[in-house]
């Protein structure tokens, strides 16, 4: 009987993981997201996630060993603090904070704590399928708006005016803004990039090579420095990762020239990733006079396209800087458990109406600190601030402590999975995700990280305190159990 309601739990929690990231795709879609459906749709992910929630609670044994468990725990209490002490600000979008940061952490990331390899490996493959194919979609249109979607404002049925398309010398696509574009699609790029490796038809790996091209020509084109920094450093950390976990093999069995051969492709992976966004950027400039030159001409208007240079002369932190400033002052005004996330806005508006949250040139009201830490210690204070080291802690512990036991067969998952990880951790650097927003990002974050700390726990499991244990080797485990 308990294996029948396991197995009808986990087969309605992988339908929710595929619709629930399904929803924050179409979320991001400036033509999609204003529909009277997606409200509905949105209605339906949160209660069809509030009872797996719920029905997990009553399987809590399953999950008491995932590692971070407690910690994340803590964090969401500490959450739960901040915004009750300021429910004052609103009560509905205090609650939508907590219910945007609880799913991803308990649905996603959790119950990877119930998952065995190969159901991670199906789980990797089946959502990085359906996410690259949507991506590379999505971004054949976007890139296409670099001829008909300049300076394009699309209104929704609710009369919500997007401003999309292609302008300020940046493409925005078919999102309402280009920083999130990119990051969701550098989630895409890695996903292709698995997806190659694990395919044995040739003509499946020339699908993969086009998907990356027309994803990563969108990414470049979007002239976000937040994703391509992050893709760098997300490949740079896999690699690391993949060379250090590497078996111990004798000097004349080759494990220093697999080594140096895993460097040398991380290097020239990241000097693709550098010179390729040089390169298009180099070729584009003359098409985008020409195409910048028609658009003029149609309708005597200026695209405006030094607007981004020239800000960035200015600022080279485009803003961010005065934004972290303006967030120090209201951490000095509520230290301890600070404001709530939800209340970022609103708190600012009364406390601080001259501040630049408020009242700065864009004529924008900024309702988070476009960076991860930041958005933790005024949400939450210096109490959030804590359980977040730790958090970070002990992860690098479990990294470095423990990650020489995953399992050989599974290390290359286990690469790909910190790969895509941290170039989310690096990429919220600089804008707002991971926690209390609803996006793919974070969807993708928790879902990589919980599928990490599952091999993690498999190899300490199977290795007990072996710094490093062979696939042969955790066999014998499994058999003499």
């Amino acid at each position: 009987m308990d294996r029948l309601q396991t197995d009808r739990f986990k087969i309605c929690l992988s339908g929710f993981k595929y619709l629930y990231l399904a929803y924050l795709l179409l979320a991001f879609n400036a033509f999609v997201n204003g529909t009277a459906w997606m409200t509905m749709a949105s209605y339906i992910i949160t209660v069809g996630g509030a009872v797996l929630v719920f029905w997990m609670l009553l399987r809590g044994k399953k999950y008491l060993k995932m590692y971070n468990i407690w910690i994340l725990t803590a964090f969401i209490l500490s959450y739960g603090i901040s915004m009750t002490l300021h429910l004052s600000y609103g009560i509905l979008e205090n609650v939508k904070g907590a219910v945007w940061l609880i799913l991803p952490v308990f649905l996603i990331y959790l119950t990877a704590g119930d998952m065995s390899g190969e159901e991670i490996r199906k789980e990797m493959a089946g959502l990085s399928w359906m996410y690259v194919i949507y991506c590379t979609a999505v971004n054949i249109v976007s890139i296409s708006m670099v001829c008909w979607g300049r300076k394009y404002d699309f209104t929704d049925g609710s009369g919500t005016v997007h401003a999309i398309g292609y302008r300020w010398n940046r493409l925005w696509g078919i999102y309402d803004d280009p920083n999130h574009g990119a990051t969701i699609t550098m989630a895409a790029l890695f996903m292709i990039a698995y997806l190659f490796f694990k395919a044995k038809s040739t003509a499946f790996r020339i699908l993969f090579v086009v998907m990356a091209a027309v994803n990563y020509v969108y990414l470049v084109l979007s002239d976000s420095r937040t994703a391509i920094l992050g893709l760098a450093a997300g490949v740079v950390l896999g690699g690391i990762f993949r060379i250090w976990c590497m078996p111990q093999k004798g000097k004349n069995e080759g494990s220093g020239r697999n080594c140096a051969l895993m460097s040398a492709a991380v290097l020239a992976a990241v000097i693709l990733i550098v010179a390729g966004d040089f390169g298009i950027k180099t070729v584009y400039k003359p098409i985008d006079a020409v195409l910048a030159a028609k658009y003029e001409q149609k309708t005597t208007e200026s695209i405006n396209n030094n607007r981004r240079k020239q800000n960035l002369q200015q600022d080279v932190s485009n803003g961010r800087l005065q934004i972290w400033k303006s967030g120090l002052e209201i951490v000095e005004t509520a230290p301890v458990f600070g404001v709530g996330y939800r209340n970022i806005s609103s708190y600012a508006k009364e406390h601080f109406p001259e501040g630049y949250l408020v009242n700065n040139s864009n004529g924008v009201q900024y309702d988070s600190m476009h960076n991860l830490e930041m958005d933790i210690l005024v949400s939450q204070g210096i109490v959030g601030a804590v359980i977040f080291v730790l958090f970070l802690g002990n992860l690098l512990f479990l990294l470095t402590g423990k990650g020489r036991k995953i399992p050989e067969r599974y290390r290359g998952e286990a690469a790909f999975a910190l790969s895509s990880a941290g170039a989310f951790g690096m990429a919220s650097t600089f804008l707002s995700f991971i926690f209390y927003v609803n996006a793919p990002q974070n969807y993708c974050f928790w879902l990589f990280l919980g599928h990490l700390m599952q091999f993690i726990r498999m190899g300490e499991e199977n290795c007990g305190r072996q710094t490093m244990c062979t696939d042969e080797e955790t066999g014998k485990r499994n058999m003499s159990a």
